[in-house]
């Protein structure tokens, strides 16, 4: 990444989050297709209304055999989302133990390729399988997929509104369900659901096989892939390290090195990625970012999601410290996102350090302090977390001191792909 692509986003991102600002990017309008009527006139014809009754009587078949059981529930899931959960009922047995090794690839460069295990082929074999069923969120196609899914809603209810016949309504409905089928976010939502009614009804077999399909639709999602170490910029305070992780849908990062007003240890921020509304909290979906065709071509996507969140902030020595609103935006496939705190206008772009500077921001930043007064004893596998990882600080620190001489030799650019721009750079859209 160039720091010119950089800026430029940087700039986009902070100018469409802003709600006061004059230049902010209008949210996603609706789809002006003409489509409509296309769906509908084809809904109506002789073919698809054959077409549609054998749709029909599978769906009343798959559905007989996936339904939850009992009059009590009235979700069962569509056909087209059972036959995805059918598609994985083989050769899954480490299905869902972890993202596919290329959602982590940007931390690692120039390593000897892993063993292929029995578990791993099996792993790898059936994300290949999930990649072929989901469209994977963030890219172009999964938002062509978006605009499908939006015009087909407005197809289904024009046609309910136009007194088109049930054979054309249903036939667009099955269009819809079909597409709906490949959004991964879509599934994500539907199957958890269908666990929670499924393990509230004791069903627990069923339960599982809901749960197991959400985790793999989840794995597509890149806002739940961003697990781990990223480095950015927290202004005159220079490079500190984060370290993502996750409590359900919820997104925390927490600081591996601090800065005189936020300590390490302590969260920096945190976002809620569920694609659910929480009709309790109020919390309501945001619209993504629309990127221009020349900005879509340089960042492979045309649009950015964002997800509401809080970002932790306090004055020198930790004083005053408290959370204040805050979005979340997550570029293309995971590989980069940015934070913003709205109330202070500030937001940080944040990338995956190479495993060079991990070591040297654990040495420099953390691994000092998590030495202190610390004994040299290996500590037993019953020892708690946080003295085996006292223990792993210490390793590298031993281990690498020669690595990073060679490195500030500059035989290694350690903070390559992270933002090095400054705050007097100033760019504009396009």
């Amino acid at each position: 990444m160039t720091i010119s692509q950089t800026l430029l986003l940087a700039s986009l991102l902070w100018i469409a989050i802003l709600p006061s600002s004059p230049f902010t990017l209008s949210p996603i309008a609706q789809v002006r297709s003409s489509s409509s009527t296309t769906h509908l006139n084809a809904a109506s014809s002789d073919d698809n209304y054959r077409s549609s009754s054998t749709s029909q009587q599978q769906q009343k078949q798959t559905q007989e055999q996936t339904t939850l059981g009992g009059d009590d529930i009235k979700n069962d899931l569509p056909t087209e989302i059972s036959n995805n959960i059918h598609q994985h009922t083989t050769n899954d047995n480490d299905a869902t133990s972890s993202p596919s090794d290329t959602l982590r690839s940007s931390e690692f460069t120039n390593l000897e390729p892993l063993l292929q295990t029995p578990t791993r082929t099996s792993r790898l074999t059936s994300e290949a399988r999930t990649s072929s069923i989901y469209t994977p969120a963030g890219t172009d196609a999964f938002w062509s997929l978006r605009d499908e899914i939006t015009q087909l809603e407005q197809d289904v209810t024009a046609a309910k509104s136009a007194g088109i016949s049930a054979e054309g309504t249903n036939a667009v409905e099955a269009m819809l369900r079909r597409a709906q089928a490949k959004d991964p976010e879509h599934v994500y939502r539907v199957t958890t659901g269908a666990a929670e009614v499924a393990e509230r009804m004791g069903r627990e077999e069923e339960g599982k096989r809901y749960r197991e399909e959400s985790e793999r639709a989840k794995r597509m999602l890149p806002q739940f892939n961003l697990e781990g170490l990223w480095v950015g910029k927290y202004g005159n305070h220079g490079f500190e390290m984060i370290n993502v992780t996750y409590s359900g849908d919820k997104l925390i990062a927490y600081k591996v090195t601090g800065d005189k007003n936020i300590p390490r240890g302590q969260v920096t921020f945190t976002a809620d990625v569920s694609p659910k509304f929480d009709e309790i909290k109020r919390i309501k979906k945001l619209d993504p970012i629309v990127l221009s065709e020349a900005s879509a071509k340089k960042w492979g996507t045309k649009r950015l999601p964002r997800f509401p969140g809080e970002g932790h902030a306090a004055e020198p020595g930790f004083a005053n410290s408290q959370f204040m609103e805050g979005q979340l935006v997550v570029i293309g496939g995971g590989d980069y996102f940015s934070f913003a705190w709205i109330p202070l206008e500030h937001q940080i772009f944040f990338g995956r350090p190479s495993p060079e500077l991990t070591l040297k921001m654990l040495r420099e930043g953390g691994g000092s302090s998590l030495t202190a007064g610390i004994g040299n004893g290996v500590p037993t596998m019953e020892a708690d977390v946080k003295e085996q990882a006292e223990y792993v600080s210490r390793c590298l620190e031993v281990t690498t001191d020669n690595m990073f001489d060679e490195r500030s030799e500059g035989k290694v650019d350690c903070f390559s792909g992270i933002w090095h721009g400054n705050d007097d750079d100033h760019c504009y859209f396009e």
